[in-house]
């Protein structure tokens, strides 16, 4: 989609439709004279959830749309975020093509970031993912291509841009989330990583079976062990060799799960090749961080497997040793994530960063926890924890911190191993417990980790995100890195 930024007045706005997000009983003047005009005055006074498409008559634009965002009291930017998806939609519906943005400078938030959140809820919105339809919806039409342009007086270009990047590669990590795993196996999601790198000039390295098996990566392999498809694990880095504050970022990238030996229910199961999102959401992360040129070195480890079952497949009861040298007592082998994340994490940990974030769709129990509105955060960092709950609130994708007790750490012991990877069969602070079961492998560097597993998947679409993957995280993560790379200097 293309977005563009111009510094110029809502008089000289040229486009098909302009769109004027207004508070309740507080409209500008000059929208207020467009409705007088068209004998609507009464129709619309901004009141929230409300919207009005109406004529523009002696102006350089055909039509104006009203967006009510309510009292201004009760305002946030999520608003709109939310607008901006609503705005996208109707301008689908009336079928035109050049549209345009006008935020009123009379109100408390800012209007940089008014703008900002509301591009992002327009291009979130644009995105489809219904990419092996034969026949699309708008087939028996013909389907214009959008535009938008933000115009004010003040120069919003950098803001606007920002917006455009963090939305557009939050869409990036969706569409690939939607591949099946016919399509996108453990091998060519590396190659996804691959392709990212060569576009923007990172360092990429791929471990395949064998090198797998030579660096002892036991947790990788042994939830491969049942499938036809090779598990892989991706070493991607931004600004490699530079002297910059070095974060490693580690993703669950389970291309599809069975659940493996230990069988999941068939209900349901088709959602499972979601289990990748993890490590799509922290690529999604990397394209941000190279278009925006963040002055950080960010370390990207996955490793990709699918988890099936299989005369192969790793046993409950197994033990594996993984490339810490920490051996894994299985307990459940629907407990994979933490497994291959058991790996990964520690990997990263031999890059010597600064500090570890690990993402990853780990437990169902996070769901319980905080629904579908938040984020489960576990970590030892306290400024990264802090930086995240900023974040989190500023792009509407919320965090909450969750205990790191050492009681939790006794529930993952094993008898004949060093740790279980399981806590509780009854589920027992099941999301608490995995968490600390990933701590077992960050060699006691600062670390956070995020299990997103409540986020993940729209079930109830918004207005700006419809049913389906969400790659909820990129814009949250993306955003603290820029804090934590300040905070660094």
């Amino acid at each position: 989609m293309k977005v563009n930024f111009e510094k110029k007045n809502v008089d000289e706005v040229k486009a098909d439709v302009v769109i004027v997000p207004c508070l309740e009983k507080r409209l500008p003047e000059w929208a207020t004279e467009v409705l007088k005009n068209s004998g609507m005055e009464k129709d619309f006074d901004g009141s929230k959830k409300t919207s009005l498409l109406l004529p523009a008559p002696k102006k350089t634009y055909k039509r104006i749309l009203l967006m009510g965002l309510g009292k201004e009291a009760k305002v946030k930017l999520e608003d709109f975020r939310v607008l901006g998806g609503k705005a996208y939609s109707e301008i689908r519906k009336a079928n035109l093509e050049k549209a345009a943005l006008w935020v009123t400078d009379r109100m408390e938030l800012s209007r940089a970031d008014a703008s900002a959140a509301f591009v992002e809820g327009f291009v979130l919105k644009s995105l489809k993912l219904d990419i092996y339809k034969t026949k699309k919806e708008d087939d028996e039409k013909e389907e214009k291509e959008i535009s938008l342009t933000v115009y004010s007086e003040e120069d919003l270009g950098r803001r606007v841009k920002e917006a455009v990047v963090l939305s557009e590669a939050q869409n990036y990590a969706r569409l690939m989330d939607v591949e099946p795993s016919n399509i996108l196996s453990p091998v060519k999601l590396a190659d996804k990583a691959l392709s990212l790198s060569k576009k923007y000039g990172m360092d990429c390295r791929v471990f395949t079976i064998g090198e797998l098996k030579k660096k002892g990566m036991g947790g990788i392999i042994s939830v491969g062990r049942g499938s036809a498809k090779p598990p892989a694990m991706v070493c991607l880095t931004y600004n490699k060799g530079k002297d910059l504050p070095h974060i490693a970022l580690v993703g669950k990238a389970i291309t599809f799960d069975s659940g493996g030996i230990s069988l999941k229910p068939g209900r349901g199961m088709a959602s499972m090749k979601y289990d990748k999102s993890g490590a799509l959401v922290l690529m999604g992360v990397m394209q941000a961080l190279a278009e925006l040129k963040v002055p950080v070195k960010a370390t990207l480890v996955f490793g990709a497997a699918e988890n099936m079952p299989d005369g192969n497949s790793t046993n409950p009861g197994d033990v594996i040793t993984t490339f810490s040298g920490k051996t894994i007592e299985i307990i459940n082998t629907d407990a994979e994530g933490r497994v291959c994340l058991a790996d990964a994490v520690a990997y990263a940990a031999s890059q010597k960063p600064d500090l570890i974030v690990d993402v990853a769709t780990l437990t169902g129990a996070a769901n319980i926890v905080l629904g579908r509105y938040g984020i489960c955060m576990m970590g030892t960092d306290e400024l990264a924890l802090n930086l995240f709950e900023d974040a989190g609130m500023e792009t509407y994708e919320r965090v909450w911190p969750l205990p790191v007790w050492e009681e939790y750490s006794e529930m993952i012991k094993s008898d004949i191993a060093d740790v279980k990877n399981l806590g509780s069969e009854t589920g027992e602070a099941g999301t608490i417990t995995a968490g600390m079961f990933i701590k077992e492998f960050n060699s006691d560097l600062p670390w956070i980790h995020l299990d997103i597993a409540s986020v993940d998947l729209i079930e109830h679409p918004s207005a700006y995100l419809p049913k389906g993957p969400s790659a909820r995280g990129v814009r949250l993560i993306t955003s603290f890195i820029k804090k934590w790379a300040q905070n660094q200097e």
